[in-house]
């Protein structure tokens, strides 16, 4: 395992929100983490970012590991072009000019934005930003990518590309977390995956359980077993 995280338990004041989660990311490999809004999704990827350090459990990554993030909402220089965002970070990272406006470019035609490269950002879609932040995380080169709604925002065939490249990126041997509410696009490129409904019930599952159901019916059983609102 490439990073594991046991017996997680973390709050915001009163509020629980996990009380004995077990996380693994194995490389070459698509985890798929799936629940409602507000159960802690993104609070789980801001603690393998190590931006939160308040929590209880075990954390451990392979030494030198690194890790690229894509939020769900990214937010870049407006008056910038997406290709001198990704030369700004490339910059910040003290990487040569002579590699990163090579680069940079490369990510991204990886993305699909190749033709909208020296586009200012204030004029991107929110399916563009989301294809920006993907290339961004991508800067480096890391052993990890968290992609927290990767495919918001995109149209139809947006989304397909968007699986296609993760589905490239795990052939790579990227060990990947996916957060999406697009369940049938998880379905298409998660080996494994959990459902957290509350925090303390968790369901995981692997792409073999999608033979005999849907990841949109364990979903809901889930909700209904601990009679979730969205259900009532």
């Amino acid at each position: 395992m490439i990073l594991k995280m046991k017996g997680i338990k973390k709050s915001f004041g009163k509020k629980k929100i996990f009380t004995n989660l077990n996380i693994a990311l194995k490389k070459g490999e698509v985890f798929a983490l799936i629940g409602p809004n507000g159960v802690g999704k993104t609070t789980l990827m801001r603690i393998i970012l190590e931006w939160d350090k308040d929590f209880e459990g075990e954390y451990f990554k392979e030494e030198g590991v690194k890790i690229g993030y894509s939020p769900e909402t990214p937010v870049f220089p407006e008056i910038l072009t997406g290709r001198k965002v990704l030369e700004y970070y490339m910059e910040v990272r003290e990487m040569k000019k002579s590699v990163y406006r090579k680069e940079s470019v490369n990510l991204m035609e990886r993305v699909g934005l190749v033709l909208s490269k020296d586009t200012l950002v204030k004029n991107y879609s929110k399916g563009m930003k989301q294809r920006l932040a993907v290339a961004q995380s991508l800067i480096g080169d890391p052993d990890i990518l968290l992609l927290d709604e990767p495919s918001a925002g995109q149209d139809f065939l947006g989304q397909q590309q968007m699986q296609d490249l993760i589905g490239e990126l795990k052939k790579e041997g990227k060990a990947i977390m996916l957060n999406s509410h697009l369940l049938y696009d998880v379905e298409r490129v998660a080996d494994r995956g959990i459902i957290i409904m509350d925090e303390s019930v968790y369901r995981e599952f692997t792409k073999e359980d999608f033979k005999s159901t849907t990841l949109a019916d364990m979903f809901i059983e889930t909700a209904k077993e601990v009679k979730h609102e969205s259900c009532n």
